[in-house]
């Protein structure tokens, strides 16, 4: 064989620099592969002492945060209720404050019909007024012979009577009237001792 021959046999050969075997860098360096590696590497790992530290902190933060929200969160809705609560209740004032001054004419129209038993206009007015309390919801105490209320009834006179029991109501000088359950204005009364 010619010397020619034999370099052009040998470098038909394949070299070490044709011919790659795949390496663990290459083979690392290849798409699909890295990042699978990398995630094995990183559930292997702990964390140091650095960051288990700032895991904490953060832990903590998050914790202040959401006790923050929960206590703003109460707040708020404590003060959406007392602002229902003052809301109905101021309300309700002024309703029973409306309806409290038309209670002198029903006072009057009482008065009327005592002095005027028979006057049909006087009957048909105090029928007519009587109705409208009941629409509103305004209710006359039940006073006469009862016994003594000081929630309900305002005691203006005192009276020795051995007829009828202690603190029984006597007479009444003004009539009390009641909107639900609320006193809207007092009766004024007599009681015996």
């Amino acid at each position: 064989m010619d010397p020619k021959e034999k370099q052009n046999e040998v470098s038909e050969e394949p070299t070490e620099e044709t011919v790659s075997e795949p390496t663990p860098e290459a083979e690392a360096e290849q798409p699909g592969e890295a990042p699978e590696k990398e995630k094995d590497k990183e559930k292997d790992k702990k964390p140091s002492r650095k960051e288990q530290k700032e895991i904490e902190s953060l832990k903590a933060q998050l914790a202040e945060k959401s006790d923050q929200y929960l206590r703003l969160a109460a707040e708020y809705e404590n003060f959406r209720k007392r602002s229902e609560k003052e809301k109905s209740d101021l309300y309700a004032a002024a309703y029973g404050s409306a309806l409290a001054a038309f209670l002198p004419l029903t006072d009057s129209l009482y008065q009327a019909s005592l002095f005027t038993p028979d006057d049909e206009g006087i009957k048909a007015l105090t029928k007519q007024n009587a109705d409208i309390l009941e629409k509103l919801g305004i209710k006359e105490m039940e006073t006469d012979g009862k016994p003594f209320d000081p929630n309900l009834h305002n005691a203006i006179m005192h009276e020795e009577n051995a007829e009828v029991g202690e603190n029984t109501i006597v007479q009444t000088f003004q009539k009390g009237y009641l909107l639900g359950d609320k006193v809207l204005r007092p009766a004024m009364v007599k009681v015996a001792n």
